[in-house]
């Protein structure tokens, strides 16, 4: 019993399918508060006659529990508090939720979704001295993963912590990913990885992990790796297009696959990248995402689009229009052969709408991005030039890396190395291939 009026009610502010539930405590008419309890419902399943959760399943049961038991701790609480002449304030009622939530205060290291903002607030200043920087697409992925946890938290109506990562809720996560969060697999997988990386972080800044970490894998899963071949890009060449803005992200297109550059760094290449060393022109830039400089070699198709427009690259262009203009650019040109990969699709409509990826088969003009310029360079010329120079244009880290991205096999190493002794055991012999030009009568 209350040794003082007071009531304990539970109540929603919004109608929507996560709704935040909240308490409200009033003592003495005269002192009232109201905090989240950490638990969301869904508004359809709220009971407005008894401020709880309907009894449809066992979850909502489950959850009525969850909130009685709150009310009889802040109950309890309250009674001690008031007998020790202790002030009942909104921090007060805050502290008796997050008792009950097992959180020690709101801003706690511990807990996952905070620890993960504490690792996306030093990113930017992880190579602090060095001349590579954090990229922002780095930041924004741990930044995505932050997100989709708090999300994870409201549908599992709970809040978790560093050391609750293990293989049991990577499976419960994965789970969420891909039926409810409607990702691909890969992409899936891949933030799995992304947030073992920073319980392993957590781990070397001695906050407690699950000693079970290990076993939490990610995961990407081979894709096809979808490029240009150069009788592609001869058609698309060859294609004139009445629309100047088809035409300019053509050019930027063919540039592209001869520069090998990430879009982030090719459409802001002008004429002042062009230098000339030892009486070559080369084009220098650092690039963006890695910080590391490239100086690349004027491909002949480059000189032929820069001479045609008096010595100057193509009009700037965003890279959201240019990621529409080239799939028009490919279409037009019959850029059209049934090509396995993953392309863009809405789900869903209005504030609910978001876009995942579609695995299948597509018509290849579907399937071209501004990806495809950097692939299509490293694919085109890989076993002409030698790896080793591919890679100083690509800014790959190392040669496993630059070999996984264009897709390439252990069949496709041996070959290689079949040929390469091949020309070997020619030149050791000073023998050249024989052309028999006609047969002795």
């Amino acid at each position: 019993m209350f040794n003082i009026m007071a009531t304990i009610k539970f109540l929603l502010r919004s109608k929507s399918d996560t709704a935040n539930i909240y308490v409200r405590l009033t003592v003495d008419r005269e002192i009232n508060f109201r905090r989240k309890t950490g638990f969301v419902i869904n508004s359809n399943n709220w009971s407005k006659e008894t401020s709880l959760p309907k009894q449809n399943d066992a979850e909502l049961k489950n959850l009525k529990t969850d909130l009685q038991n709150l009310a009889t701790k802040i109950e309890q609480n309250l009674n001690i508090a008031i007998s020790k002449g202790d002030e009942i304030t909104g921090e007060w009622l805050q502290g008796q939720i997050d008792s009950v939530q097992g959180i020690k205060k709101k801003t706690d290291k511990n807990r996952l979704i905070n620890y993960i903002q504490a690792y996306i607030d030093q990113l930017p200043y992880k190579d602090y001295g060095r001349e590579k920087r954090t990229a922002h697409s780095t930041i924004q992925k741990y930044t995505t993963l932050r997100n989709k946890l708090t999300d994870f938290e409201k549908y599992k109506k709970k809040r978790y912590y560093i050391k609750n990562v293990d293989p049991t809720f990577r499976n419960n996560l994965l789970k969420y990913f891909v039926e409810i969060d409607k990702l691909s697999n890969n992409t899936a997988g891949r933030y799995i990885q992304f947030l073992k990386s920073v319980c392993i972080d957590a781990g070397k800044k001695g906050f407690e992990i699950s000693n079970q970490l290990s076993d939490v894998k990610g995961f990407t899963e081979k894709a096809s790796k979808v490029f240009l071949s150069f009788d592609e890009l001869e058609k698309i060449e060859n294609k004139t297009f009445e629309r100047s803005a088809l035409e300019n992200a053509k050019d930027w297109l063919i540039i592209g696959c001869y520069l090998g550059q990430r879009v982030s760094d090719l459409l802001l290449i002008t004429q002042e990248n062009i230098n000339v060393r030892n009486g070559l022109e080369l084009l220098e830039l650092v690039q963006k995402k890695t910080g590391k400089r490239v100086a690349i070699p004027i491909h002949p198709k480059v000189k032929e689009i820069l001479n045609k427009r008096n010595g100057q690259f193509p009009n700037k262009i965003s890279d959201q229009k240019f990621n529409l203009h080239i799939k028009d650019v490919c279409k037009l040109a019959g850029i059209n052969e049934q090509t396995q990969g993953a392309k863009l699709t809405a789900i869903g409509e209005g504030k609910e709408k978001k876009w995942r990826k579609e695995y299948g088969t597509f018509p290849k003009y579907e399937l071209i991005t501004s990806h495809v310029c950097r692939r299509s360079f490293a694919s085109n010329f890989y076993g002409d030039i030698p790896t080793a120079l591919l890679i100083s244009v690509t800014a790959h880290s190392t040669e496993r890396q630059f070999l996984e991205y264009i897709g390439k096999t252990s069949n496709d190493y041996a070959i290689q190395l079949a040929e390469y002794w091949s020309k070997a055991n020619l030149q050791a012999n000073h023998q050249a291939p024989m052309t028999i030009l006609r047969k002795a009568n």
